[in-house]
């Protein structure tokens, strides 16, 4: 990982070519596209928002020029700048110029909650337009199965509801990840030790902690929807809270790294859980700041 960051940023060249590369990449394995927002963000963090904004700008013509190359629409690239660089560039901006992590995550789930609204004030019947895009993408793939149309369409209305929140839920995530990935590039590269001493102080504080619980109980009293979107958002930023405490419990602890270990295991094997798990955790700390309570007891490492 070290390697591929001194690579991105030894020429705006080499940045082009593995924001690009890893842009292609991510339209037909996802998580690779997270790699290349990542690249945008380590030059925005350390060369500042204008060579950030100049290397997506270039990279977005790239992708567009290789998707008319094959036979794809052009718009792919513009696209894919719009919804995962332009993004990225922003969150970097932010953590640049704060150096707070809560700021950019409550940026982060800015963006998402502002995405969901943006929607459904664009569509009028948001949960009809997922029901007929699902059908249209995953229809072919579940009929396949057995399942009637009948069957499939009653499926896709059950989820379309909140297919918004999923997906603004989603690309916050990833969009975090970059951060996370090109914030340990660059401590790596110019500031060992930094990125894990910087992470594991995160804490999003009491009040967006309250929003959440407002925003679960609005949406279980009220039966709301978008409410219940925006809380998703909402619970990716705890999440990520609650893996940084358990970093930071671990340290400061000085608890085996097993458990650090153990956690991962656990998320890929039963992720929506644990993520819901460790978002609970999270909200928690913010109200109790559990790291303060236990004390600086420092840790191995």
């Amino acid at each position: 990982m070290k390697a591929l960051a001194s690579f991105i940023m030894q020429s705006r060249t080499r940045a082009v070519t593995a924001t690009v590369g890893f842009g292609v990449g991510g339209l037909v394995l996802p998580p690779l596209g997270i790699v290349s927002s990542a690249a945008i963000a380590l030059v925005t963090l350390r060369a500042g928002p204008g060579h950030g904004a100049a290397l997506a700008a270039i990279a977005v013509v790239m992708l567009a020029a290789l998707a008319w190359a094959v036979g794809v629409e052009p718009l792919v690239g513009l696209a894919t700048g719009l919804v995962q660089w332009l993004p990225a560039l922003v969150l970097a901006e932010v953590l640049r110029r704060t150096v707070s992590w809560p700021m950019m995550l409550l940026t982060a789930t800015g963006l998402g909650c502002g995405g969901i609204l943006l929607v459904h004030a664009a569509v009028p019947d948001v949960a009809q337009m997922w029901v007929t895009v699902l059908q249209g993408t995953l229809g072919p793939v579940f009929q396949q199965t057995g399942m009637s149309p009948a069957e499939l369409e009653e499926t896709f209305r059950q989820v379309a509801p909140m297919m918004t929140g999923m997906l603004a839920a989603a690309m916050m995530l990833s969009l975090v990840l970059a951060m996370i990935i090109a914030r340990y590039w660059q401590a790596a590269l110019y500031n060992p030790g930094g990125f894990a001493e910087e992470f594991q102080q995160l804490r999003l504080g009491k009040v967006p902690a309250l929003v959440l619980v407002g925003l679960l109980a609005g949406a279980w009293v009220g039966q709301s929807n978008l409410l219940t979107e925006m809380s998703l958002v909402f619970l990716v930023a705890f999440f990520i809270q609650g893996v940084a405490l358990v970093h930071g419990l671990t340290r400061q602890l000085g608890m085996n790294r097993f458990w650090l270990v153990g956690m991962y295991v656990l998320l890929g094997i039963a992720m929506p859980h644990m993520m819901i798990m460790l978002a609970a955790f999270g909200a928690m700390d913010s109200m109790l700041d559990f790291r303060t309570r236990l004390g600086n007891r420092p840790g191995p490492g």
